[in-house]
């Protein structure tokens, strides 16, 4: 069921659903490599974005997309600290070996 917005909030509606999109999108694109937190920042903001309630109208349609974003983009800021530091050493050795390649 879709609601019928008036012709003044539209602008904003769309703006919204656009926010709620990019949340959705910079959310799943955040898994492409390891150290995605710039983009899971981005679907964070994204999400906050939509999901706030000013300017009116508050967002009906694509509201769960820009929650999924939101959780999407929360996930490796949760994970990736406690991973970083069990493999601590792992991660040591890789920057003893990058910095061999001078």
């Amino acid at each position: 069921m879709t609601s019928v917005e008036p012709a003044s909030q539209g602008p904003v509606v769309g703006q919204k659903y656009a926010f709620a999109t990019a949340s959705l999108v910079t959310g799943i694109a955040c898994y492409v490599n390891l150290l995605g937190l710039e983009k899971a920042l981005l679907a964070i903001l994204f999400a906050w974005l939509a999901l706030k309630s000013s300017p009116a109208p508050a967002l009906s349609a694509h509201r769960g997309w820009a929650k999924t974003g939101l959780v999407l983009g929360v996930i490796p800021w949760l994970l990736l600290p406690p991973l970083l530091l069990w493999n601590w050493d792992r991660v040591l050795h890789v920057i003893r070996q990058l910095e061999n390649l001078k």
